[in-house]
């Protein structure tokens, strides 16, 4: 993704695309399938067994 002012492009995971085009940030069409970073899943909070 690339914005106006900011030289570098970025990569966002899929997920994260629509957040940073209502931002200002535009999808870069370089003429390829899009690629995009897949993160791993929050991990669950563990509980522990015992007193509630």
């Amino acid at each position: 993704m690339r914005r106006d002012g900011i030289e570098q492009e970025i990569e966002v995971a899929e997920i994260s695309v629509q957040h940073y085009e209502r931002s200002g940030w535009e999808v870069v069409d370089d003429g390829q399938a899009p690629t995009f970073v897949k993160t791993a899943a929050a991990k669950g909070r563990r509980r522990e067994t015992g007193e509630n």
